[in-house]
């Protein structure tokens, strides 16, 4: 029986990088897990492969880093963005991983059950792209998630704030209201939580709304601070540029939504060319074609 170069390929990396894999982690000098790191917001899969891919985000984490600048720089906004407390180079080392075992799984996979060389490759190369692509879709989509409920709930809070402002109390008790009252999981609660917690150490309104329009990277919401701080410098009524601000957040939603529906029918086209024509076709051409075939006009046009 031929010996598969590519299974003994496969089967000398398994034998050399497993055990290192297994000395790095079981016998090298183990890093304690962080104490807070319920705090740091991790996806499930980052926290189950936390300790693998905090082993090797200095070393192939950080060189990713330098190789891809562009890359790293959207990956960090996007962490950002999430809350997720840890650097790219945990998704590039997580990347790393699930991109070369999602190759060598399918490929050893294939060829226990005999299957050819050539889609033994296929599987392999297919998998080890979705690995390596994986991490990053997840903190892409938890970035976009909590940025939509961001801007959702925005409207509300902001005209709740004004409300309680134009009731006689301050900006920060006004916004401490909404805080208390709100529900805890609400991410727009945690950010305001971390204005506040900014003021009392010193940070005035303006660099404190600032620094959240920096960790939301929403321009709903920069628009909003900007006019809050050209209203304090010229010292207008921080009540009626709230309230004119949560107008412009609705509004600025409800074009939101528009865009979303437009592009509904664009969106559409694809699963009905694939999916619903077929099927309409299959369902007024079967008829016809039975009809023809019982009538004998089936051999004729066949040729017999």
């Amino acid at each position: 029986m031929q010996e598969n170069p590519i299974l003994t390929y496969i089967v000398v990396f398994l034998v050399v990088f497993v055990p290192y894999l297994f000395l790095r982690f079981f016998m090298g000098k183990r890093r304690r897990l962080p104490d807070d790191l319920d705090k740091w917001n991790l996806p499930p899969l980052f926290r189950r492969c936390f300790r693998l891919t905090d082993m090797f985000a200095d070393t192939l984490g950080r060189q990713m880093e330098a190789l891809q600048v562009e890359r790293t720089i959207t990956i960090k906004n996007q962490l950002v963005v999430a809350n997720i407390k840890m650097g790219p180079q945990h998704v590039y080392a997580l990347e790393i991983f699930m991109g070369i075992f999602g190759f060598i799984l399918p490929i050893v996979l294939f060829m226990l059950i005999g299957a050819r060389t050539d889609y033994a490759l296929m599987a392999g190369l297919l998998f080890g792209f979705i690995g390596l692509v994986y991490p990053s879709m997840i903190v892409a989509k938890a970035a976009d998630e909590r940025q939509t409920a961001i801007i959702k709930t925005l409207p509300f809070a902001i005209d709740l704030i004004g409300s309680a402002m134009g009731s006689g109390l301050d900006f920060t008790a006004a916004v401490r209201y909404f805080v208390t009252n709100e529900k805890q999981s609400n991410p727009l609660v945690t950010e305001f939580g971390v204005v506040l917690k900014q003021m009392e150490l010193g940070k005035t309104r303006v660099e404190a709304l600032e620094d959240m329009a920096a960790r939301i990277q929403s321009d709903e919401f920069t628009s909003f601070t900007a006019a809050v701080a050209h209203g304090t410098e010229i010292g207008a009524s921080i009540v009626d540029t709230i309230k004119m601000q949560g107008e412009a957040l609705r509004q600025a939603r409800f074009n939101i939504a528009e865009r979303k529906a437009a592009r509904a029918p664009s969106i559409m086209i694809l699963p009905i060319v694939l999916f619903i024509m077929p099927a309409i076709f299959i369902i007024i051409a079967t008829p016809v074609y039975l009809k023809i075939q019982s009538s004998g006009l089936g051999g004729i046009m066949g040729g017999q």
